[in-house]
């Protein structure tokens, strides 16, 4: 869930999926539909040009007129020949794009492929591939200790390691000022895997595994714990040993050391979902309506947990979702 105050002072609430839709009004507690796709997917079936499925995943603004996105783009070997099918998760090559808005979100653009790639995995695409690449981007958040400006997002190799890639830009207009965090620090670029350069691409030091597992959905400053605040789905072992599932928290001052997570909410996330059990949830954000961002990037003592339920028909999964949103109380 991301949203923004536009130029005029409305809220806008994008409703990301390969079209991505938005809600409009004076505040997030009074927003409604609005019957327009403000970002097709190019349905491009080139896995170089980084151009097929694509959700907007985080959002810039200085103005409320001119936004900056980062872009979960998916491809999943739709021509030909391209992919060996062997469950639905077969042949994902995720990476994260750039797009902007000159109209205040009512529509967004990008550069011509594959100019507006931001992050990819060092690897190119193979047919049959297990889910690899970089995922899902968060919010971006200015560092006030610094002036940067950040953003979380997963990232999974094919040889089926999983975590979080830290990630700055000193100008987030600009698609190829993003570096990530290498180990020692933001000196990362992240390569086309498709570009004849010199030596080999890299991916992303992953940081505070054991903190944080794999968690990147949300991430705010926040100035009642004068912490950053990272909100995701995770599991952790409860005092009986067992794992427990939901939406867990961790804090943070410098966005690569995180203190262990803990749980926020109890739930089922999509992939652990059984017929007959609970309706499973996804992508928990942390947002304000009393923050000051105009893309709610700071939150205070008291956010809301936003988070999609899904509800299933004869226990298959199909568009019928919620969105649902709780209080939260932070306290020191």
């Amino acid at each position: 869930v991301r949203a923004f105050r536009d130029h005029g002072g409305q809220v806008e609430l994008i409703l990301p999926h390969f079209n991505s839709w938005r809600l409009v009004g004076p505040s997030l507690n009074d927003l409604h539909v609005t019957c327009r796709v403000v970002m097709g997917s190019s349905l491009d079936h080139d896995p170089a040009d980084f151009n097929d499925r694509e959700w907007i995943g985080s959002l810039y603004t200085r103005d409320g007129r001119h936004l900056a996105a980062l872009v979960h783009e998916e491809y999943h070997g739709t021509a030909p020949g391209k992919c060996v099918y062997l469950d639905p998760t077969s042949c994902w090559y995720n990476a994260i794009t750039y797009a902007r808005s000159s109209d205040g979100g009512y529509s967004f653009h990008q550069p011509a492929p594959p100019r507006q790639l931001v992050a990819s995995s060092p690897d190119r695409y193979r047919p049959g591939l297990e889910p690899a690449g970089v995922f899902s981007p968060s919010n971006i958040v200015q560092n006030p200790a610094d002036g940067y400006y950040y953003a979380m997002a997963l990232s999974l190799t094919p040889q089926g390691a999983s975590g979080t890639c830290v990630m700055r830009s000193h100008d987030p207009f600009r698609a190829s000022s993003w570096r990530a965090w290498d180990g020692a620090g933001f000196d990362l670029r992240f390569a086309d895997p498709y570009e004849a350069i010199g030596g080999a691409p890299r991916a992303c030091a992953l940081v505070s595994t054991p903190e944080i597992a794999a968690m990147h959905e949300s991430l705010t400053y926040n100035t009642y714990l004068n912490r950053f605040i990272l909100v995701g789905m995770a599991a952790a072992p409860a005092s009986s040993g067992r794992l427990v599932s939901g939406v867990y928290f961790s804090l943070s001052s410098d966005l690569v050391h995180w203190s262990p997570r803990k749980l926020l909410m109890r739930a089922t996330p999509v992939q652990r979902f059984r017929c007959g059990g609970p309706k499973p949830i996804a992508y928990p954000s942390l947002l304000d309506p009393a923050s000051p961002s105009r893309t709610f990037s700071t939150t205070g003592g008291r956010p809301y947990l936003y988070f999609t339920l899904f509800n299933y028909a004869g226990c298959k999964l199909g568009l019928d979702r919620d969105l649902v949103r709780a209080p939260v109380e932070l306290a020191r």
